[in-house]
């Protein structure tokens, strides 16, 4: 009988999270641009909001990736 190791369980399930909370995030982001496009949000503030917005929801994608790989890799 093999025994599995109680730190590949906790990766698998971390990037399992990690998976399903880039995906709701995905969603969310394109849920939420369409609702400031379609409701009421001018042209030029919707652009520069939207912009902002998935520069830091990019960014912090791109910071829950590296910190993922941080702790498999290490």
């Amino acid at each position: 009988m093999t025994e599995f190791s109680p730190i590949l369980i906790e990766e698998t399930i971390l990037g399992v999270a990690l998976g399903i909370a880039l995906v709701v995030g995905v969603l969310m982001s394109v849920i939420f641009s369409y609702h400031w496009r379609r409701y009421g949000i001018p042209d030029a503030v919707f652009h520069r909001m939207n912009r902002l917005y998935f520069l830091v929801a990019g960014g912090l994608a791109i910071l829950s990736l590296l910190l993922f790989l941080a702790i498999i890799l290490r």
